[in-house]
């Protein structure tokens, strides 16, 4: 049986990119305290994610971007309103922008 064309529903084109921008939040990598989120655009997409409080180190940068599976966060050892651990969250934040690319874009 066919349908008469008048009967048919306007279906979305689920393959034309969207006009909103999609936010997504990754899962924690650890059980660390939650400082707070940065805001990251991946291509089209905002992606935010987690600022966790870690053990200072002196071997390790004051704010690194670490990865395990599809957990993400930025870690940082020290005062976040420090000058230095502001410098290395920027560094850390352009670290996750290119894992993520890599990650959400291919």
């Amino acid at each position: 049986m066919e349908l008469n064309p008048t009967d048919k529903q306007e279906k979305p084109d689920l393959a034309k990119p969207l006009r909103t921008t999609h936010v997504r939040s990754m899962q924690n990598l650890s059980k660390s305290e939650l400082v707070g989120f940065v805001e990251l655009e991946v291509g089209s997409l905002a992606v935010q994610v987690p600022i966790r409080a870690a053990e200072a180190a002196t071997e390790l940068p004051l704010a690194s971007f670490e990865a395990e599976g599809d957990n993400c966060a930025i870690l940082v050892r020290g005062d976040t309103s420090s000058k230095a651990v502001e410098v290395a969250l920027r560094n850390a934040a352009q670290e996750a922008v290119k894992h993520l690319s890599k990650k959400l874009l291919n």
